[in-house]
């Protein structure tokens, strides 16, 4: 009698510390969460399940900022979250170390599940310094499958050094495909699942890159170079994918937890192996489930604190400042830009200040309250004032009016910065210089009449400018900040510095700066 075997394994990745089915901005409703994925989870989990999350577990909701900021040292509640979930392996993600490290080994500490890491390395042993490489799950009278995480490398040119004292991140594919030979040569596993912190760098149809091949993501890499590899889990891209590629099958589950990845797996014994044929590979989106009550409960109190946090007043303005259009807040720059700006010259000094939106922001209520900075500006970043030389700022400006393309004589949304992510975050908008952006040009040609106190933008000179740590470390392919040399590093986080500010003036009165011009 034929022997088989099924195994179904279930993924999420980038859920970002969202666990209530709500905006955080609005209150209102939303289908998000991992209280609807703890339903799903419920519903989807059989005999011979693993559930595994690919990473940014920690990092990008109020919940989890409040934490960091009023309850560091006490249990992370996204730690009781998985728990509850029961997950089988957890990989790192890029975001874990937003915090610092002892806000990331708190969270691992309390965690049940294994940390699967092969290459966020300890400098001073040249083991991993999270988990361990790779895990293997014999079962009896069934196969055995090996389990390899591994994170995207571009995380140093993100994070705060001290985030990552004593880190190496070494090449991911490079490991993952040391780590596949020697897990084949020595466990010979039926099946191995790569869970990569990571996306894929070129279309999956064209084959074409489809961002820039800087090695934040390697997906396509992986699978075409690395042969023994049945099934690769990514992220980091927030993108929904599921499908075969080079013979390697792979998933991509959304992001905040609004998907879950399926794949269910038929192994039969033949001469004396284990052969296996994948029946179904599927994201599952939470779009009407209803969310797992006995999972809200266990973090009420948290969420209590959260809320009540948020609801916080500490200033006003003479008038709602409320972004209903995240395209016309670009296009005809929208003061709170400004604002953030001025804050951010108040408190570096530079010359100059640029700044960029988070790809949904909400603006600020007339009553201000610590919802409304926390729904604006939703990035964990600190500030960097870089030494630029005119010909580098005229390139960064030239890079961020890519942003815009035309279609039918209207300024749209490039896709570029649309797919295969969603980034409007890597558009900069600047305050203290004067510059026009012609649309109807074609790239590296778009900008003119740049001035800087009144004269023409000297590209031999230097000029201070502020920017945020990612943005510095050449963030969203600005790899030309990297070079310059930084004047000064605040490390306190931006969203701080705006509560600080507004709650100080307590009537904010923001200096409208019409300096952007653009034409199509």
């Amino acid at each position: 009698m034929l022997k088989t075997f099924s195994f179904r394994l279930l993924q999420t990745s980038d859920t970002h510390g969202y666990v209530y089915p709500r905006s955080y901005s609005t209150n209102e409703k939303m289908d998000i969460g991992l209280a609807q994925i703890s339903t799903l989870l419920k519903e989807y989990r059989v005999k011979n399940t693993i559930v595994i999350d690919s990473g940014d577990t920690i990092q990008g909701s109020p919940l989890t900022y409040h934490h960091a900021k009023e309850n560091i040292g006490i249990q992370n509640p996204l730690s009781k979250v998985y728990n509850y979930l029961n997950y089988d392996f957890i990989t790192i993600g890029n975001h874990e170390f937003n915090y610092g490290k002892e806000y990331l080994e708190n969270y691992l500490n309390f965690l049940d599940a294994k940390i699967i890491n092969s290459n966020i390395i300890d400098k001073s042993t040249n083991s991993p310094y999270y988990g361990k490489e790779y895990e293997i799950i014999e079962y009896k009278n069934g196969p055995s499958i090996a389990f390899i995480g591994a994170t995207t490398h571009y995380v140093p040119n993100w994070e705060q050094p001290s985030h990552i004292e004593n880190i190496t991140f070494k090449d991911a594919c490079e490991t993952i495909k040391k780590t596949v030979s020697y897990v084949k040569k020595n466990e010979n596993p039926d099946f191995i699942v790569v869970s990569y912190h990571g996306g894929f760098e070129r279309d999956l149809e064209t084959h074409e890159f489809s961002v820039e091949d800087t090695g934040e993501n390697q997906g396509y890499k992986i699978i075409k170079e690395i042969p023994g590899i049945d099934l690769l889990l990514t992220g980091h891209q927030h993108r929904t994918l599921a499908g075969k590629l080079f013979n390697t099958y792979y998933t991509q589950p959304s992001f905040n937890g609004t998907g879950l990845g399926l794949v269910d797996i038929e192994f039969k014994y033949i001469n004396n192996s284990w052969e296996y044929e994948v029946l179904n590979v599927d994201i599952i989106e939470t779009t009407g489930v209803v969310a797992d009550q006995l999972l809200l409960d266990l973090i009420i109190e948290s969420e209590k604190e959260t809320q009540l946090f948020l609801d916080t007043p500490i200033g006003k303005t003479k008038s709602d400042l409320i972004i209903y259009n995240q395209l016309e807040a670009r296009l005809n720059k929208h003061p709170l830009i400004s604002f953030i700006n001025q804050v951010q010259l108040e408190y570096s000094k530079a010359d100059i200040s640029s700044c960029s939106l988070g790809n949904d922001v909400s603006g600020f209520r007339k009553d201000i309250t610590i919802r409304d900075v926390i729904g604006t500006y939703v990035f964990p970043n600190s500030l960097v004032v870089k030494s630029v030389p005119g010909e580098i700022l005229l390139k960064a400006l030239e890079k961020t009016a890519e942003f815009f393309e035309l279609n039918d004589a209207r300024a749209v949304i490039s896709p570029k910065f649309s797919t295969p992510k969603l980034q409007l975050y890597a558009y900069d908008m600047y305050d203290n210089i004067n510059y026009t952006i012609d649309i109807r040009k074609p790239h590296s040609n778009r900008i003119k009449d740049v001035t800087f106190n009144g004269a023409p933008l000297d590209l031999n000179r230097n000029y201070s400018i502020v920017m945020n740590n990612y943005r510095a470390a050449g963030g969203g392919d600005y790899l030309f900040f990297q070079k310059c040399k930084t004047v000064k590093d605040i490390q306190v986080d931006v969203i701080e510095l705006l509560i600080n500010y507004i709650y100080e003036k307590k009537e904010v009165i923001i200096k409208e700066n019409n300096n952007i011009k653009i034409i199509y």
